[in-house]
């Protein structure tokens, strides 16, 4: 494939997977929006009739996890593995993805459920989701065989391709099994939540994909980036390593070895900002990578000091949890996933990435949401019953989130629009096409 060639087949590819990845984030964030409504104004919930809070809240977690969440790792893949002959068959993934997570939705709304808070889908819904994953992965198995068939032999690209269709192959069993009503159940019945263990375990599951990021992208390293390369990599290992120290199964936040735990990850604070910085991200991608390591930070941060003996007393079943989850999705997650949509091609003034209020935007958004669910977590945690019938505090942090969410609709429906002008820019002009609905 000639250079000009990738170069316009990775455009097209990355304005597909941002319209995409866009247009669920959006789906997410009114759902999101409907239910911070209804916590002030109760009485409009009625007008959803059965679709309650309870049935709207378990389809926001899943259209953000699996649709925002997701989606831009799904066009990194596709980056990896296809071509611009095999156009056709990442736009097939991509519907029948959004088609499957759109009819578990509608499954999940109408009750058709396992109870849980995510990993809930039943039915029709458990299936669905988990054959769109296996035909993603036929299709990634068939490019890398008529690459190979090409070039006639297996090179290191061929391996790692091979690699990672193992690792993923177990990925649409293993969800259709952790959906099952008897896997994985609301409360762990060994611990009563989450141990320090649990949480280094998921943690380093992110960090690792977080590590593979810049490699993947093709990210051009600077003058130390091996060095910082091997150091993450020691890293990773030195962390597994105290995994398997510390104690596993029923365990409390009080015991030593579970706060040492959860305490290895303030060492990736510095360590991941370093990692970054070490390879030339572009100049229009700068803020985000800044925003994502800041976020990164934050989370670790305030993650850590809430699991404390006290601390975690007080914010235990409270809103504190929920100002930590935005952290993590509106935060972190979101500077992470523009960073992979705005490296997958070559960016253009008029993409959402590029947009510095919009940027901007966002993360005041972000910040007013996170803030106020923080204060709010720690007045439920001082005084529960300020959560029950009329109080004039609660309602203002209440109000103070759907100012945030709101922003955040406003920034995505910008990100949308601006998607739209590069699709007529390439209308207009031929040669540049941006075919990607």
């Amino acid at each position: 494939m000639s250079d000009l060639t990738e170069q316009c087949w990775r455009r097209r590819l990355q304005c597909m997977t941002a319209m995409y990845s866009l247009l669920w984030l959006l789906a997410a964030n009114l759902v999101g929006l409907w239910l911070a409504v209804i916590l002030i104004w109760p009485n409009l919930g009625k007008l959803a009739g059965e679709f309650t809070y309870g049935r709207w809240m378990p389809l926001h977690m899943d259209w953000q996890l699996y649709g925002w969440c997701a989606l831009p790792l799904v066009g990194l893949l596709m980056s990896y593995f296809l071509r611009e002959e095999d156009s056709t068959d990442a736009q097939i993934g991509f519907v029948l993805w959004s088609l499957a997570m759109g009819v578990a939705g509608i499954l999940s709304l109408n009750g058709v459920v396992s109870g849980k808070l995510f990993l809930n889908w039943a039915g029709f819904g458990q299936v669905a989701f988990p054959v769109a994953q296996l035909v993603l992965w036929v299709i990634l198995l068939r490019a890398s065989l008529k690459r190979w068939k090409c070039i006639g032999k297996i090179d290191t690209k061929q391996w790692i391709q091979w690699v990672l269709l193992l690792v993923l192959l177990v990925s649409p069993f293993s969800l259709f099994w952790t959906t099952g009503a008897d896997v994985y159940p609301p409360i762990d019945p060994e611990s009563g939540g989450a141990t320090g263990h649990s949480l280094l375990a998921s943690s380093l599951g992110i960090l690792a994909i977080f590590g593979l990021l810049p490699i993947m992208l093709r990210v051009p390293g600077q003058a130390q980036a091996s060095r910082w390369r091997r150091i993450y990599l020691f890293g990773m290992i030195a962390s597994v390593g105290a995994w398997l120290f510390i104690d596993h199964g029923n365990a409390s936040n009080t015991e030593f070895g579970q706060i040492l735990g959860l305490g290895v990850l303030l060492l990736w604070v510095p360590l991941l900002i370093k990692y970054f910085k070490a390879y030339a991200w572009p100049q229009s991608l700068k803020p985000w990578l800044g925003a994502f390591l800041f976020w990164w930070g934050f989370l670790t941060v305030s993650g850590f000091l809430s699991f404390l003996p006290g601390a975690l007393d007080l914010m235990k079943f409270t809103n504190g949890l929920v100002a930590h989850a935005h952290l993590a999705m509106a935060g972190m997650i979101s500077a992470f996933n523009m960073l992979i949509l705005g490296s997958l091609g070559q960016s253009k003034a008029n993409d959402p990435w590029t947009d510095r209020r919009a940027f901007w935007f966002w993360q005041v958004g972000t910040l007013i949401y996170v803030l106020s669910m923080l204060v709010q977590g720690v007045r439920e945690g001082l005084d529960p019953t300020v959560l029950f019938g009329a109080n004039a505090g609660t309602t203002f942090f209440y109000a103070l989130r759907l100012v945030g969410g709101a922003l955040l609709v406003v920034v995505n429906l910008i990100w949308l629009w601006r998607l739209e002008v590069v699709r007529a820019i390439g209308k207009r002009n031929k040669h540049l096409e941006v075919s990607f609905v």
